[in-house]
């Protein structure tokens, strides 16, 4: 998502830089002891990832999986906490300007890469030229750094840095969050986009032992970590892409968590024999689903063709039928949990008659009687791009389909393997898709949807572009005050889903099965289980548990 961005699109913690100078200590670390309630070292973490990495590189990565390895290996300049709050990472502390423009950062002094280097500011420095540099393609990054100021960007000392930015962004202490610190004497030799996409040095309490593309990622926990304890030996993340096979691994323990559909938490989650093993999860985290629509094709760039095929999906027979009511529909680009949310902008209504003299009144019409819609010759079809083997994606894209062959659209299903569908959307190459975001805190929308966003330097992959939407997203992304922020946002919100650059489907519900092996597997409202802190470097596994799989 902008980790929507991530991609990868906080909120009240960008208030801070309005205010005065503050500071921030290092989080408390708990003793260590053998028993089951306080956590101790050793033991492997068998984690799934449902799409292989594209690369190793932090500052490359597209999507929440390429985020979930990079969080072992790297530490960030910001951790947010459980409340999705700034607190130190790669920096003890730091101090804002009180106009916003300026961040002074003292790093941890004890802080070394993974090849026994101390971090120097001059590394973080490398770093963010690499992710304003348009050469490296940093989409997902990119545009939280988009003001950065590098002739007054400077290096006080090797543990101090001052970044300074050419305007205020209401999110950018949070958007350091993203910010993965790379070893200059390393990274900056070969070629930056493609020599590191199975290699790693790094800043973070794991090393890379080996990746094996397509099959597994293994870690090795830091005898020389520097920073608050972690405990598992070896986190080993093994690709596994169809969601059933998933299911079954955890079953067997071959991973000890997964992301389950609603069909498995409904059938199984209430079976005694695995409620024994298994924790079972509920919650909503800040993602949605969503179509794109690629905006410079000769069909969808009309925003009446995108609503009148919006009007074609049975949204609530969606979520009854395949969630089995686990998800909510979708009005917009900001969730019902978030601040920025319009509550009086309407959920698209299912209405294919609608839908139907909608297109016709636009010329849309079956002048050959051949069962399509054509205009000028042209017949109304396009291709709807899917992840091959995904046990939502597909039925939702035939139930889709089906609804638009009754008005005379044709939809072509092509299913793609992550690897090519995610390189598809990435760049901008499809005509319609589904997938989903995964949102930062801040729900500056930013990097999906401003005009000088678009793929695949940036993240704009429908090339949407509205004069009023731009100014809109400008004028809320120097604006400090959540107070004035708010009506920004929901007239952002308002032209969002009057325009259609995405059709918004549902915010499901975060399903996961949990083995009870893992301890201090926590959620944090708004992200889940992973990548706030400590999140996942906080699990642990009982030495009872250790050696069981």
């Amino acid at each position: 998502m902008n980790r929507s961005r991530l991609l990868f699109a906080v909120l009240l913690l960008a208030l801070c830089a309005s205010t005065c100078k503050k500071e921030h200590a290092l989080p408390p670390v708990a003793p260590v002891a053998e028993d089951d309630t306080t956590p101790v070292r050793g033991g492997t973490v068998l984690r799934r990832l449902p799409v292989d990495v594209v690369s190793l590189n932090p500052t490359l990565a597209n999507t929440s999986y390429d985020r979930w390895v990079a969080f072992y290996l790297y530490t960030p300049m910001v951790h947010l906490d459980v409340n999705l709050q700034p607190i130190p990472g790669l920096a003890d502390k730091w101090e804002i300007t009180p106009d916003g423009k300026r961040y002074t950062f003292h790093l941890n002094p004890k802080a070394t890469f993974s090849d026994g280097t101390p971090v120097r500011a001059s590394d973080v420095l490398f770093t963010l030229k690499k992710i304003v540099d348009p050469a490296s393609e940093a989409a997902s990054i990119a545009g939280g750094f988009e003001k950065l100021d590098l002739a007054n960007t400077k290096v006080v000392d090797d543990h101090t840095i001052v970044v300074a930015f050419k305007d205020i962004l209401a999110s950018q202490i949070i958007q350091f969050n993203s910010l993965m610190t790379l070893p200059e004497h390393v990274y900056s030799q070969g070629d930056f986009r493609t020599g590191w996409a199975d290699r790693a040095v790094s800043c973070g309490p794991y090393t890379l032992v080996r990746r094996v593309p397509g099959k597994e990622i293994l870690l090795k926990r830091r005898d020389d970590w520097w920073g608050p304890p972690v405990y598992p030996d070896q986190i080993l993340l093994k690709v596994i892409n169809d969601d059933k096979t998933a299911w079954s691994a955890v079953q067997r323990g071959d991973v000890d968590e997964a992301q389950i559909s609603s069909d498995v938490w409904l059938m199984e989650g209430r079976r005694p024999e695995l409620q024994k093993t298994i924790d079972f999860r509920r919650f909503y985290t800040l993602t949605y689903n969503f179509i794109p629509w690629n905006n410079r094709h000769p069909i969808l760039s009309d925003r009446r063709v995108r609503r009148a095929l919006a009007m074609c999906i049975d949204l609530q027979s969606v979520i009854n039928n395949l969630y089995h009511g686990t998800a909510r529909a979708m009005n917009g680009p900001f969730t019902p949990d978030e601040w920025a949310y319009n509550p009086d902008v309407p959920v698209i209504q299912y209405n294919p008659l609608e839908a139907q003299r909608i297109l016709n009144s636009i010329g849309w019409v079956d002048t050959d009687h051949d069962g399509i819609l054509d205009k000028g010759g042209k017949p109304l079809k396009f291709d709807f791009i899917i992840i091959g083997g995904n046990s939502i994606s597909s039925p939702f894209a035939q139930l889709f389909q089906s609804e638009l062959k009754k008005i005379g659209v044709q939809m072509n299903i092509v299913p793609l393997d992550p690897s090519a569908f995610m390189q598809r959307v990435m760049g901008g190459n499809f005509e319609a898709a589904i997938l989903a975001w995964d949102l930062d805190p801040d729900p500056d929308p930013f990097p999906l949807f401003h005009s000088s966003q678009f793929a695949p330097q940036g993240q704009n992959i429908a090339f949407y572009s509205n004069p009023e939407t731009d100014k809109l997203i400008d004028a809320e992304r120097k604006e400090l005050d959540i107070k004035k922020r708010i009506p920004i946002f929901r007239r952002l919100h308002e032209v969002l889903a009057n325009d259609q650059p995405y059709t918004w489907l549902y915010q499901v519900s975060s399903k996961w099965a949990v083995n009870k092996r893992l301890h201090g597997a926590n959620e944090s409202k708004g992200w889940g289980l992973f990548l706030w802190y400590p999140g996942e470097l906080g699990w642990w596994i009982p030495k009872r548990f250790q050696n069981v799989k």
